[in-house]
């Protein structure tokens, strides 16, 4: 039997159908093969274009002869971005893929997100004013009333009505402190604030229990890079007003103009940086 077999391979009828499907499967793996390389675009590649600051508006447009494709997976708040655009993609630009390929995008969040109102009545005025920075809010000038309870939180206030802690607001909202100077007329030392920005000195004159007066820009379209270079009152170690005063304050662009001192004060307290 076995020698029956050696014969049969031997023979012609066996290598000639061996032949056969030797070639019939290297046909087969070829079309196979070339089948895959169409369908992946083996060889071809591109660069992927930057998508930064694009708006949402404008994907589809922009992509529509580029031979990718685009997905939005997250949102990102950022206030100081304009919103709904593009701010970060994966993979990054000039990364050269397969044609076809999904670009990633993360963009700025149309609207803010939502969080609870926190509990700031009965705390102090500078627990409460970290609380604000903490929870992303911002801070209007407090509204200084005769209370017993010097310093102490008595109310806050939304667009000048009262809201409960616990309710939703979205980030960046503005909230105004009401809160008590005591029903004597106790006096409280003028900070420093030159060197500092509008919102710093805001913070700063609350937490000293003292409210923002008047201000004055140099250049109003430099508002948001100006610093303060003179405050009405003086900071010193002399100067003292009623709790709940107000402090004028006069900022600029110029770094120039910002004293490196008080001026007339008698204090040694030296500018921040003015430096972003």
């Amino acid at each position: 039997m076995i020698k029956g077999i050696f014969q049969f391979i031997k023979s012609k009828t066996f290598l000639k159908h061996l032949l056969i499907y030797i070639g019939f499967l290297s046909l087969l793996i070829g079309i196979v093969l070339f089948s895959l390389s169409s369908f992946t675009h083996h060889g071809k590649v591109i660069s992927v274009p930057d998508f930064s600051g694009l708006k949402l508006s404008a994907l589809d447009k922009f992509v529509a002869e580029k031979n990718l494709r685009y997905l939005v997976i997250d949102s990102i708040y950022n206030p100081k971005a304009e919103k709904g655009t593009v701010v970060m993609q994966e993979p990054e630009p000039n990364a050269e893929v397969k044609e076809g390929r999904i670009v990633y995008l993360y963009v700025t969040s149309i609207l803010p997100p939502s969080i609870q109102m926190p509990k700031l009545i009965d705390r102090s005025l500078r627990q409460a004013v970290t609380m604000i920075t903490t929870y992303g809010l911002k801070m209007a000038p407090p509204k200084f009333v005769a209370d017993q309870c010097a310093n102490c939180v008595l109310d806050q206030l939304v667009k000048g009505k009262k809201i409960a802690p616990g309710e939703m607001v979205e980030k960046g909202t503005v909230i105004q402190l009401v809160v008590g100077k005591g029903l004597s007329d106790e006096e409280v030392g003028v900070p420093c604030l030159y060197g500092l920005t509008r919102k710093d000195a805001t913070e700063k004159l609350a937490e000293a229990s003292l409210s923002v007066g008047f201000i004055k820009y140099d250049e109003p379209k430099d508002s948001l890079k100006a610093k303060v270079y003179r405050q009405s009152p003086s900071c010193g170690k002399e100067t003292s007003i009623n709790m709940g005063s107000s402090v004028d304050l006069f900022l600029t662009a110029d770094k120039e103009k910002i004293p490196s001192m008080p001026i007339d004060s008698g204090s040694t307290a030296k500018t921040e940086n003015f430096d972003d």
